[in-house]
């Protein structure tokens, strides 16, 4: 299970924080990811959520990459 909470500024991201019951390694960049999507727009969470797992080698267990960018939309109201 993840959760995300969102708060927009028109369509920047000015705060997420992503929870719930999954592995990911190493789990201090969960923070920096979370500090990278702040600022951007919420149409390039995808590309930036892809863009960090890969350049940072991060485990996911119980999620994936897919999920992460879903979680972020449906909370930023986004969702389908």
């Amino acid at each position: 299970m993840i959760e995300a909470e969102v708060r927009l500024e028109g369509d920047l991201i000015r705060y997420v924080k992503i929870t719930g019951d999954f592995y990911f390694h190493p789990e201090e960049e969960l923070e920096r990811l979370e500090e990278a999507l702040e600022g951007a727009p919420i149409d390039a969470v995808q590309e930036l959520v892809e863009r960090f797992l890969e350049e940072k080698k991060i485990t996911l267990v119980g999620i994936n990459t897919k999920d992460i960018v879903r979680v972020i939309f449906n909370a930023a109201g986004r969702g389908s």
